[in-house]
């Protein structure tokens, strides 16, 4: 499936990167006839440089296989000289970074970063392979030389025509800097491998590649694909899709995010609503309970006949006299009196306080007290009647004591 993915974005890929003749490499041949020579304005590097390349080696048989060489022909001086293996490359007509030539350990047929640098403030010169400083090498205190000629493949033709010098491998991305590059610069330009465009801003830049794969080529030397362009076009192409991933990844999760805060929201009102069910519920239970209990309450009156007040005191178990027979149908005269009166409770205390006893011995006067157990009753005219007999009845207790 990834395949598949990688297949369908090199399909879509356009020519952004196009037929720029700077990702191509220049392969050289490996004889002294395969070389390119032109003469480029040396004037901006007199005080200071850093020459940065991609090298290759794929031709074995010179000892000294002579990447670049810019010599001055009025004094006979190899102003500049790099080559593949670290034999014999030195600045200002110097050999002392020779020494470090152990260093290059790149196996034949891989491509390996090198960067030289220099300025005749520190009379220094100083060796960068794949990124790392190898060795630095002090200088003559004086300017480079302006006017001479540059050489690649092999040594200018105007010193040496030796096949010892033949570089037979391929150079990529030769530029020329009119400062003194950072290690850290040179270091991010090599770990990011041979496509990196990392230096190519720099306005110091002033000898540069494109400038230079179009100078004239002699003998077997020809132009060959890096695979640069469409590393980068697919570099391109996924950057592009990761943007657009990304964008589309955040546009979901806002969505996502939303719908999770909806949810939210959605379960605390369900809470809630669960919450006053569960309170309306114990509401509930609790109004059963007390219903309950007026029923259970009630039960105990469902079988009561009027008979069954002759197992209350004082009928039950005495001998029924004139006088319990008396008692007894002077409670229905009065009951007589309420009829059409809803029977409330505090009708029945008002009996229980007031008629409970014999003829008129029981009758108290009336009082705040007796009237007040009234309240919220209709005042009917069977109980106004029932007043004014508890009034006579009071004034028969009073003539009784009397």
């Amino acid at each position: 499936m990834f395949l598949l993915f990688i297949v369908a974005i090199l399909w879509v890929v356009g020519p952004s990167v196009g037929s720029d003749r700077s990702f191509n490499a220049l392969h050289f041949g490996s004889s002294t006839s395969d070389y390119v020579l032109f003469s480029p304005d040396m004037t901006p590097f007199q005080e200071a440089l850093s020459a940065c390349m991609w090298i290759k080696r794929i031709y074995t048989g010179s000892s000294s296989p002579i990447v670049l060489n810019y010599y001055y022909h009025s004094s006979s001086s190899n102003e500049l000289r790099i080559t593949a293996n670290g034999q014999h490359t030195h600045l200002l007509d110097d050999g002392g970074l020779d020494s470090y030539r152990s260093r290059f350990t790149s196996p034949a047929g891989k491509w390996f970063n090198l960067c030289l640098t220099w300025s005749i403030s520190s009379a220094t010169s100083s060796l960068y392979l794949d990124g790392d400083l190898v060795g630095t090498d002090s200088t003559t205190s004086r300017n480079l030389y302006t006017g001479g000629g540059m050489c690649l493949g092999r040594l200018h033709p105007s010193y040496s025509s030796s096949s010892s010098y033949v570089f037979g491998g391929e150079l990529f991305n030769l530029n020329l800097f009119s400062e003194v590059l950072s290690a850290s610069e040179i270091k991010k330009a090599a770990q990011e491998g041979l496509c990196s465009r990392s230096l190519q801003h720099l306005e110091s830049r002033v000898l540069k590649w494109e400038y230079i794969v179009s100078q004239s080529k002699s003998g077997s030397v020809v132009e060959t694909d890096t695979g640069c362009v469409a590393y980068l076009e697919m570099k391109q192409n996924l950057t592009a899709l990761l943007n657009e991933t990304t964008v589309r990844l955040e546009n979901e999760l806002d969505v996502v995010t939303k719908s999770l805060n909806k949810s939210e929201h959605a379960q605390n009102s369900t809470q809630k609503e669960l919450q006053k069910t569960e309170d309306l519920l114990e509401s509930c239970s609790e109004s059963l309970t007390e219903t309950k209990s007026t029923l259970s309450a009630a039960r105990k009156f469902e079988n009561v006949s009027r008979w069954d007040i002759l197992l209350t005191e004082p009928y039950f178990n005495r001998v029924f006299t004139e006088e319990l027979y008396e008692q007894l149908t002077s409670s229905w005269t009065i009951l007589e009196k309420y009829v059409g009166v809803n029977m409330t409770e505090k009708i029945v205390d008002h009996f229980r306080l007031h008629h409970d006893g014999l003829e008129c011995d029981a009758f108290e006067q009336l009082s705040p007290a007796m009237l007040k157990q009234f309240i919220g009753v209709e005042l009917t005219e069977g109980i106004v009647d029932h007043f004014l007999d508890h009034l006579a009845e009071t004034a028969c207790n009073r003539t009784t004591e009397s």
